[in-house]
């Protein structure tokens, strides 16, 4: 069975090199890769993951940092990957100057990019005024038939670095506006996939899906369950590689059955990213 990974982290090695530098200057960041065991990887990373677990195909997302040297950089570099058939590379932008933005995702899409994403908002909260600032972006993809990745978590349960406060209703309200967006809501969405059984949440979420990066560490393996018999349509396998990798998720996906198990692990992306 072929496995789409929709969601791993990848940056350039020159960005690894200065990590505790780049700590230094962004809070968000910080948050994340401040520690040692945080594990970052550039492409080798990813080339050795995809062959030691028989990957088909990667989204790779880029990180919102604050500075737009770093932004551009790591935009170069996910894109200078478009060529591959076995990569999809997310690029991001920055939500504080539109001008600026628009002109990088131009300069982007027309290498080869194929979403922007992760965005998140690490060192603060994702509420009205932050969604907000993603319509430009929302527009933008919808015209180049673009992905737009969220960094969603649950709003309840343990604390953890990079867990933010996020308004499920200035999310309902974005999405609803956009309509046509293609849209993957990260971490299952931080449970707002489960507002699908009210009849008005599915109709204005009919083009968003939701992957499972880093469910182990969030919910039992009865989430497996759940997702055979509701979401099995809708949901994209995400690793969040290397903070996990397939091979952490593969004995609880049995939980799902053969045909939907495979729709969770490549026709929903396949059919998400024209995938052959």
């Amino acid at each position: 069975m072929k496995i789409v990974d929709v969601h791993t982290h990848v940056f350039p090695p020159e960005v690894i090199k200065k990590r505790e530098e780049i700590c230094e200057k962004d809070p968000g960041f910080s948050a994340l890769y401040s520690k040692k065991s945080s594990v970052m990887v550039d492409i080798e990373g990813i080339n050795t993951y995809m062959k030691s677990e028989g990957i088909y195909c990667v989204g790779v997302l880029s990180f919102p940092f604050k500075d737009k040297g770093l932004l551009s950089l790591c935009n170069d570099y996910v894109t200078s990957l478009a060529s591959r058939s076995d990569i999809l590379p997310f690029v991001m932008v920055d939500l504080r100057s539109e001008k600026w933005s628009e002109r990088e995702l131009e300069r982007c899409f027309g290498k080869g990019a194929r979403g922007v994403g992760e965005i998140s908002f690490y060192s603060g909260k994702f509420g009205g005024k932050e969604f907000e600032r993603l319509n430009g972006i929302a527009d933008f993809l919808k015209e180049r038939d673009g992905v737009l990745l969220l960094h969603v978590n649950e709003q309840v349960g343990h604390p953890y670095s990079g867990k933010i406060r996020v308004d499920f209703g200035s999310l309902y309200e974005f999405v609803k506006k956009k309509q046509g967006l293609k849209i993957i809501l990260a971490h299952l969405g931080g449970g707002i996939c489960f507002y699908e059984f009210m009849p008005e949440v599915k109709e204005v979420f009919k083009n968003v899906f939701y992957d499972t990066a880093a469910t182990p560490f969030l919910y039992s393996k009865d989430i497996y369950p759940f997702i055979a018999s509701y979401l099995s349509e809708k949901v994209l396998f995400g690793s969040d590689f290397p903070l996990l990798s397939f091979s952490r998720y593969k004995d609880d996906l049995y939980e799902i059955s053969g045909k939907k198990m495979e729709l969770v692990l490549f026709k929903n992306a396949a059919k998400l990213f024209n995938l052959s």
